[in-house]
């Protein structure tokens, strides 16, 4: 039988995000996120591998043809250069297997429906196209977004390999674990508490650290289940919070504690309370700065026990400094190293913890000191980011991996990107995909691949109605990566009004 590597592939995607249900509701077009590694697949398995793809969403995708086509001809400069004939051979690899159900369930949870019958129909299809391509030879894998129980029994069931950390080790993902990691990795973090389940030890493990001097806290819900900083808590403590006038330090912050500003503007202080009750919560010192960066690292346990550098970014970070909104690839030269460093550090320790293969990201705070920067570790997450799906798209079309130093070098030249998730105002409501595509196939902006620059979108189909779409700007350097995005936003504004 010949090597793993060099059989045919064949790939299911199932790329469910399992976090909060009540938050999934409450983050704009969550629906839509398992679309966001369709284009990935569909370059780096079809375009690239020759191989055969199976892509699940839920709920459909709009302009699923003109969509696909357009990934499909990204490599050959669109569809009409691509070829007919070509084109009809990549469309028959690929199979986009839809359930009709927009709510905010997670895909696993519609996939695996017990009583939907188009759901069993699907399962169907995953047995089949599992099986026919096993007999062929072929290496076929699933492939989802985090660690998730009930698709480690789907693999399981159709007797293929899953591509992420047991789900076992989901706890090594929460906020208190992190420290815990960071400081057996020998990574410095900001000055924090420990686990609180209550406001009276919540407020007295503040109270120590004010009397330390800290007077802006973090507060983080000690789950895995609040991405994109909707478990967090801002709070300022009043200078004279620790006066000696007789009354407990605690007290006062156990009045001041209501007044922190919740990053979920959905969620009241009493649902917060209740949800600390049940997850716990830890407070952490805000880190100020000027600049004050948010770099990350992506690592992975592979299959031989080994922990691998994949990828740094620089993420771009709402106003309130918690959301995550983008990010530039790759992170700043000046702190790249030791961020690469301390990532791997942390890949050893969840290694010794029994974490056996999988991705893992490691968010960071940098902050000048000196000459240099000073990195903090922030969080762990136990599972693919954000930045997977552009990575993963500028590595496909550009046909190579990051250098040892982590840049993408083809031919003596390097190349960068930029990539935005919120790509989003109420005028584009109402657009279609087709139109996005349009408006960038074949136009100074569209990715070329005979430069190998240009702008690349994702998850379009939220844009219909939520008026909300991703992007991937490929680029020489920082600077035309910018321009590309912004010529990007003037050609969807100068459509919005067709919406």
């Amino acid at each position: 039988m010949t090597e793993p590597h060099r059989r045919p592939m064949a790939r299911i995607h199932i790329e469910s995000r399992e976090c909060s249900p009540e938050l999934l509701e409450r983050l704009t077009g969550a629906t839509y996120f398992p679309e966001r590694l369709l284009g990935p697949a569909l370059v780096g398995t079809v375009g690239r591998a020759g191989g055969h793809l199976m892509y699940v969403t839920a709920p459909s995708m709009i302009d699923v043809t003109e969509q696909v086509d357009y990934y499909l001809g990204l490599l050959g400069g669109g569809v009409r250069a691509t070829g007919a004939e070509s084109m009809r051979r990549m469309r028959g690899l690929v199979t986009i297997t839809p359930i009709d159900d927009d709510s905010t369930r997670w895909l696993s949870t519609k996939v695996l429906d017990p009583v939907n019958p188009q759901a069993a129909e699907v399962r169907r299809r995953l047995r089949d196209f599992t099986a026919l391509h096993r007999a062929a030879g072929s290496d076929v894998r699933l492939s989802y977004f985090e660690p998730s129980e009930p698709l480690e029994n789907l693999a399981r069931e159709l007797g293929i390999p899953g591509n992420q950390p047991a789900a076992a080790h989901i706890p090594l993902g929460t906020k208190h674990s992190s420290r815990e990691i960071f400081a057996a990795a020998g990574v410095p973090v900001p000055r924090g508490t420990g686990v609180c389940y209550d406001l009276h030890t919540l407020a007295e493990a503040i109270a120590r650290l004010a009397a330390d001097g800290v007077r802006e806290l973090v507060l983080k819900l000690d789950s895995s289940a609040f991405g994109g900083g909707l478990g967090n808590a801002l709070l300022t403590l009043d200078p004279h919070i620790a006066a000696p006038d007789g009354e407990g330090t605690a007290e006062r912050v156990v009045r001041a504690l209501p007044g922190a500003a919740l990053m979920d503007p959905k969620l009241s202080w009493h649902e917060y309370v209740t949800l600390m009750k049940e997850t716990g919560v830890i407070a952490e010192e805000m880190i100020a700065g000027e600049p004050l960066l948010s770099p990350s690292f992506q690592g992975r346990l592979t299959e031989h026990g080994t922990v691998r550098a994949v990828s740094t970014h620089d993420q771009v970070l709402a106003g309130n400094a918690q959301s995550y909104q983008g990010c530039a690839f790759p992170a700043d030269a000046a702190y790249r190293s030791q961020l690469v460093a301390h990532g791997l550090r942390v890949g050893e320790v969840l290694r010794e913890r029994g974490l056996g293969r999988g991705g893992f990201g490691v968010d960071f705070l940098a902050t000048r000191a000196g000459a240099g920067w000073r990195l903090l570790g922030c969080e762990i997450n136990l599972r693919e980011t954000a930045t997977k799906h552009p990575f993963t798209m500028a590595a496909a079309l550009l046909g190579t991996a990051p250098t040892d130093d982590g840049r993408f070098v083809v031919d003596g030249t390097e190349y960068v990107y930029e990539a935005s998730d919120v790509l989003m105002d109420p005028r584009y409501k109402g657009l279609r995909p087709s139109q996005l595509i349009a408006a960038v196939t074949g136009s100074p902006i569209g990715y070329d691949p005979v430069r190998r620059t240009g702008v690349v979108l994702h998850m379009m189909s939220a844009v219909t109605e939520y008026g909300k779409f991703g992007a991937v700007s490929i680029a020489r350097d920082r600077a035309e990566a910018s321009s590309l995005m912004a010529e990007l936003r003037d050609r969807v504004a100068q459509l919005a009004p067709l919406g």
